[in-house]
């Protein structure tokens, strides 16, 4: 087989049991994800999650980012991406407290791009929204006395994508004054790239969610309403990145070795047509000794909605410095926005409505050496820290949903690996309330991504030892 059928045969089939995965990667024990799509994901790989999950002007030679298309272009190879998660959730209300733990896959996605080459295919899932919740609360009715009123829902919507980013890059020649006995000398250096990329995205799964009254006094029927869900929607989400060097250091070799490199970048996810069809039951119940048991089912109806997604978009700026010493520093900030007000409402809960979200984060890491003057993994890792805040998207009657999100990483090249991959860790701190009282409905959670860069070679040569550079 030569390697162009290869490279095909390895792409249909990734793309063929990538749907199977997306389902290992939606749970959640927020109650708040029983509104609208469920709990949105920004769609951070794990190096991203652990720098604020930056993505509008993240570009990075050997980590996929998975938010901005544009930025596969910068990859210096091929490079897979994937990780997994688990996080505890406390949950709290006034006095009362609920804990639980979850966990699943994040995320798989694939760049193909030739060494030395300007573009690169992208493809990959990863969740949309998370859905999982189980509340209850004890109410009080002048007729049927003391019920309990139950929330429960499962599922969540996957994003599949299938994308293509290109650069190009533009160069300067810097000149060294010579001596009176020597002639002056000149290198040629890239002094910008651009880079823009597309990708095609599917979203699709299906929510269950029910809603349960049990009647404390036997001679009531309890109520269950359930709700199945299946959603669909196509679009497409277009990137752009720019990279300008700002200044630099030669040695006198006339070699690069120190820089000061200014990004910018953004991404929109364009307007799509989302179709929802949902099929409502109300059955009634009756508690018995061995169990809840279905008397009758009293209804069911179906229906079909078609919402409008809006556009939504984001920008950002980095600084990347590098020293004579091999220390690399990053820093970045990214804005991100969405009218989800101009949704229509009528398929949500009543009393909840869509309102429009924003969005701040920022983000440093550091590199203390490069890797071939760093001792020990300590100075050849990366570290990360980021900041995250987001307030909007639904609102209740509390007030609107906010989060935020303190996160750190780290990111460790593979010493037995030729291809420079690296293992990569993430933990992050969420708050997110739709009430700033303190007898609001609170969540605290606190998790861990383990994530994999791999960079892949055809010919088995993964596990040789090489020098970095």
């Amino acid at each position: 087989m030569t390697p162009r059928l290869a490279i095909i045969a390895f792409c249909l089939t990734a793309w063929l049991f990538l749907p199977c995965l997306s389902a290992l990667g939606q749970s959640t024990h927020s109650p708040h994800s029983r509104f609208g799509f469920g709990d949105l994901q920004s769609g951070a790989s794990t190096p991203q999650m652990g720098m604020g999950q930056l993505g509008a002007a993240w570009m990075d030679r050997h980590h996929l980012n998975t938010r901005n298309p544009a930025a596969a272009a910068y990859l210096t190879r091929t490079a897979f991406a994937g990780g997994f998660g688990i996080q505890t959730e406390k949950i709290m209300e006034g006095d009362s407290a609920t804990q639980g733990e979850v966990g699943g896959l994040r995320q798989v996605a694939f760049a193909l791009k030739r060494d030395g080459g300007k573009g690169a295919v992208t493809f990959g899932i990863q969740p949309w929204t998370n859905t999982g919740y189980d509340v209850s609360q004890i109410r009080v009715d002048d007729t049927a006395d003391e019920y309990r009123i139950s929330y429960e829902g499962r599922g969540g919507l996957a994003q599949a994508h299938f994308g293509y980013a290109r650069r190009w890059e533009g160069s300067i020649w810097h000149r060294f004054p010579g001596s009176e006995a020597s002639k002056a000398d000149s290198v040629r250096i890239i002094s910008h790239v651009t880079a823009l990329g597309a990708r095609f995205e599917q979203r699709f799964g299906s929510l269950v969610r029910s809603r349960t009254i049990d009647i404390a006094n036997p001679i009531y029927l309890d109520t269950r309403v359930q709700t199945e869900e299946s959603h669909r929607s196509a679009g497409f989400t277009a990137g752009f990145g720019h990279e300008r060097l700002l200044g630099s250091q030669f040695n006198k070799d006339h070699k690069i070795v120190a820089s000061t490199l200014l990004r910018v970048g953004g991404f929109a996810q364009l307007g799509r047509v989302h179709s929802i069809n949902r099929l409502t039951r109300w059955a009634s119940w009756q508690t018995l000794s061995t169990g809840p048991l279905e008397v009758d089912s009293i209804y069911q109806e179906e229906e079909n909605h078609d919402i409008d997604i809006p556009l939504i978009w984001s920008a950002g700026i980095e600084v990347e410095r590098n020293t004579t010493t091999g220390m690399r520093i990053r820093v970045g900030a990214e804005w991100e926005q969405a009218p989800w007000s101009s949704l229509s409402s009528d398929w949500l809960d009543p009393g909840v409505d869509f309102t429009d979200s924003h969005t701040a984060g920022v983000g440093v890491s550091v590199t203390p050496r490069g890797l071939d003057d760093a001792n020990g993994i300590w100075q050849r890792s990366t570290y990360t820290l980021g900041w995250r805040q987001s307030a909007g998207h639904i609102t209740l009657t509390q007030g609107e949903l906010a989060s935020t999100t303190w996160s750190f990483g780290w990111s460790t090249p593979m010493l037995g690996s030729r291809s420079g991959s690296s293992l990569n860790l993430a933990f992050q701190w969420r708050n997110l309330t739709a009430d700033s009282t303190i007898l609001g409905l609170q969540e605290h959670s606190f998790g861990a991504i383990v994530g994999f860069t791999l960079h892949p070679f055809f010919k088995n040569q993964w596990l040789v030892p090489r020098k970095y550079d």
